[in-house]
């Protein structure tokens, strides 16, 4: 059985990185593949680029969008255009190394929705340092991941911390990914806001670096800065889609304790009392 994979890559004026992207999609030792690129409205080169290699393999296919949509709606608008039983992505600034979907058909096979795999950061080493300091507290805080698993407990995991790190190193059922929205409150944030609607799915990670990820100060993650009231809402999101299957009643006591630990923290024993407010801001601390 060999599973057709819809490789999505979103392409916004990465003209400088997506011969690479498309090269390394063309060096897959699993075959069994298109790729979508939706150009988002480019004012670059891209389209150039793009078509070259449209012109060389009928698996390449372009759409084009007259504005510019944004990530979401670009992604959106690629997964409904999309025939294969499985969607991969790969943004245009980053790369597949040569077995990224192999292995991740054969994580398939084991019964798993979605899969992502560990990363290899280039470029940016300032930022590839924090992304190593930050995954060093995942699997102190959170999740182990020394070793390639089905992730236990990953709704309440995600609710705390997207450990997912980029789109590019996923894939998932495109019948789940249809059933997602696309609008997060955080729009750079969106890949968490889809990993926390399909947490109760069955999810598998790859402990092996499949996918180059290029970290640099361009990327869309690092255009938008929000308010910490904006922060607290998408955190609210997150959550409540964490808990969607608990019962009715259950969900809302859940949900209204969630927004009382992150809006307001109590601390008291014999010798201290602590308050802080807006996730752990403190604001009075007093010994006695």
């Amino acid at each position: 059985m060999y599973e057709k994979v819809s490789i999505i890559m979103p392409s916004y004026n990465y003209a400088m990185y997506i011969r690479q992207a498309i090269e390394s999609v063309l060096n897959q030792t699993y075959q069994n593949w298109d790729l979508i690129i939706i150009d988002d409205a480019s004012t670059d080169y891209s389209l150039n680029v793009i078509n070259e290699y449209v012109k060389k393999d009928s698996r390449i296919k372009l759409i084009i969008n007259e504005k510019n949509l944004g990530l979401a709606g670009t992604l959106k608008k690629a997964i409904d255009f999309a025939d294969g039983e499985w969607i991969a992505f790969l943004e245009s600034d980053d790369e597949f190394l040569p077995d990224s979907i192999k292995e991740k058909i054969k994580a398939a096979r084991l019964g798993a929705d979605i899969i992502y795999t560990d990363t290899e950061p280039i470029q940016d080493s300032e930022m590839a340092a924090n992304i190593e300091e930050y995954y060093k507290k995942v699997g102190k805080y959170l999740v182990e991941l020394n070793n390639s698993k089905f992730i236990e407990n990953f709704p309440q995991i995600i609710a705390k911390s997207n450990i997912i790190p980029t789109f590019s190193c996923t894939m998932a059922k495109k019948e789940l990914l249809r059933k997602c929205k696309f609008n997060p409150i955080c729009k750079s944030s969106l890949d968490h806001y889809i990993w926390a609607q399909l947490s109760h799915n069955r999810i598998y990670y790859i402990n092996k670096k499949l996918t180059r990820w290029r970290l640099h100060k361009d990327s869309y993650i690092n255009k938008d800065k929000y308010s910490w009231i904006t922060k607290f809402l998408f955190s609210i999101s997150i959550y409540s889609q964490t808990i969607k299957n608990e019962f009715r009643l259950k969900r809302v006591f859940l949900l209204l304790n969630y927004i009382r630990t992150r809006f307001i923290y109590f601390k008291l024993t014999k010798k201290q009392i602590k308050i802080s407010i807006f996730n752990d801001k403190i604001v009075f601390e007093k010994e006695f």
